[in-house]
């Protein structure tokens, strides 16, 4: 079956008309219109997660000004006529989305709100030849459209717009606010972000608090960073976040989802693949997968991008978020260790606080775990609430972002001639030559810690070798145990095996060194290696005493 990916679409009108690959997540409009109905809610989800997507959907089936059915055609939803009735293209809606509303300053941010605001207006200015609409209001309508009303006009628009569009179609809007939070992003860490917040919570406060000309808020987002404002008209939002067990397999993809579309794709043999890289997400009670992640995936395998020798990419690496790791490494001894037990495949327990907003992610490392967890980078580890939380690192995809992140932070403080020198000498089995590498790039980096332990060397040497472009694996299952480190080549068959030793005192150092190249050998950490089919396989037994190491190539 042939079978059409647009792993970046978020307009579902577009996506259902172009014939793109849909997974039916119709659902969430019966679930929140029939069943769970509030005045003002708010879906926050990673990036990356659909949260558009859905937004428009919700557009397009509510929008009085859209005849929608063609679209909705053998969906779930259309299973429920009393319900397509009263909602399908009944209502009036405003939809503006704040993705694009960023800048250098707070002038500049201002600016593209302003931009964004004007267009969300003159994709409704057909309304201006209505009779019932008020000529005042026709008159605030045109200035702000034309980008020349005085900046509490525009914050106010969308509750211009309300009353215009009830005026004129006597019936009450729906608001939807996509990626609410992204101005708030962007501006985090600058002078801007005061002013930034203050300016959404009051344009959200207009519709948010009692208006009779509104039915319905609809927000998404990334973090639920209005709770606790000033403003009362914000605090009434009800939120449904990635704890929530309402709503929760209605943004991303379930297992069901993923199964089936590798199905569709002839890629049903990559199952485990795709679960080992992209799944381990617990939202609520259920188990969910990234949509971008997977459609990307299957996408480079049908178009022929997929490159066999590299193996599955993670995609997040490089996006714009990934400032939250690199902010919280080297912050406190106890951060720096909960990171090395996050890659070494274990869990850390945390309070989780659901309601952390941008400017408080600094006030405790709580909170940046908090922050971690909703922006997608960590998830819970069970499918309860508690007050520890057990977090892990999602998948390997997301393991792969904090290695680079590790490397970038690391990166700043090293000659890269030493980090090459190390690599290389390692690869060509010159052990002097790699320990003395080695040991210039331990001076600079074992700074970061307060006190050292195998994990704060594993650390170090996993991030080198994410940063040349390796694909690291750590703590992983080979023989009869967990090697610490394997750094596989495939494009040069061959790998290493890197077993890491610590002791306290300098006099320890020659018995452990011994005890790293038995455990390679007693429990046969290339066995699995070999089965792989790497002819060249270079294992090391690395024994460090704060600033020092010894290594020894086993045979």
């Amino acid at each position: 079956m042939k079978i059409k990916i647009q792993s970046s679409q978020d307009s579902f009108r577009d996506l259902r008309e172009g014939g793109a690959y849909y997974i039916d997540k119709t659902d969430i409009i019966r679930e929140y219109l029939e069943e769970h109905f509030e005045k003002a809610v708010m879906f926050t989800r990673p990036r990356r997660f659909g949260k558009s997507l859905t937004m428009t959907m919700l557009r397009d089936f509510l929008d009085i000004r859209q005849d929608s059915k063609s679209i909705f055609e053998g969906l779930k939803i259309m299973n429920y006529p009393e319900l397509i009735r009263e909602y399908m293209n009944q209502y009036p809606v405003i939809f503006i989305s704040l993705k694009e509303v960023f800048g250098q300053d707070s002038d500049s941010i201002y600016e593209a709100f302003c931009l964004t605001v004007a267009n969300a207006l003159k994709e409704l200015d057909d309304i201006l030849d209505a009779e019932e609409i008020r000529e005042s209001d026709k008159v605030l309508f045109k200035k702000i459209e034309y980008q020349e009303a005085n900046k509490a006009n525009t914050i106010a628009a969308l509750d211009l717009l309300a009353r215009m569009l009830y005026d004129h179609y006597q019936k009450p809007v729906f608001v939807i606010v996509d990626e609410y939070d992204v101005p708030m992003a962007k501006a985090y860490g600058t002078p801007a972000y005061d002013q930034v917040r203050d300016m959404i919570e009051r344009m959200l406060s207009y519709v948010c608090k009692t208006n009779n000309n509104v039915k319905g808020v609809i927000l998404s987002g990334c973090l639920y960073t209005i709770k606790n404002s000033t403003y009362t008209g914000v605090n009434n939002v009800v939120p449904y976040t990635v704890l929530s067990p309402l709503f929760a397999s209605s943004i991303g993809f379930t297992d069901e989802n993923v199964r089936k579309l590798l199905e569709d794709a002839g890629l049903s043999d990559l199952y485990d693949t795709v679960e080992e890289w992209y799944d381990g997400y617990i939202f609520g009670r259920e188990r969910m997968y990234c949509p971008w992640d997977v459609l990307s995936f299957v996408k480079s395998k049908l178009d022929g991008s997929y490159s066999e020798a590299m193996g599955p990419e993670s995609y997040w690496v490089r996006t714009s978020e990934t400032f939250l790791i690199h902010d919280f490494l080297g912050r406190t001894a106890a951060a720096n260790e909960r990171f090395e037990q996050l890659l070494a495949g274990n869990t850390i327990d945390c309070s989780v606080n659901k309601f952390v907003s941008y400017h408080r992610m600094h006030e405790s490392n709580e909170n940046m775990w908090s922050a971690l967890v909703e922006t997608g980078y960590l998830t819970k580890a069970v499918t309860e609430e508690m007050p520890l939380m057990p977090l892990k690192i999602p998948n390997k995809g997301i393991q792969m972002v904090f290695r680079q992140e590790v490397w970038n932070y690391f990166n700043d403080k090293v000659d890269n001639v030493f980090v090459r020198d190390l690599v290389n000498a390692l690869w060509a089995g010159e052990i002097q030559k790699a320990e003395a590498a080695l040991n210039q790039i331990l001076e600079p980096t074992l700074s970061f810690y307060h006190e050292y332990h195998e994990y704060s060397y594993h650390l170090i040497l996993d991030g080198f070798f994410t940063g040349l472009g390796y694909r690291v694996q750590s703590e992983r299952e080979t023989g009869y145990g967990r090697s610490d480190l394997i750094i596989p080549d495939p494009a040069r068959q061959r790998c290493l095996l890197l077993e890491l030793k610590h002791v306290k005192e300098e006099a320890e150092m020659e018995t452990a060194l011994h005890e790293a190249e038995s455990q390679i050998i007693k429990k046969k950490y290339e066995s699995e290696l070999l089965y792989e089919g790497y002819p060249t396989r270079i294992q090391y037994g690395m024994v460090f005493c704060d600033k020092r190491t010894r290594i020894t190539k086993v045979h």
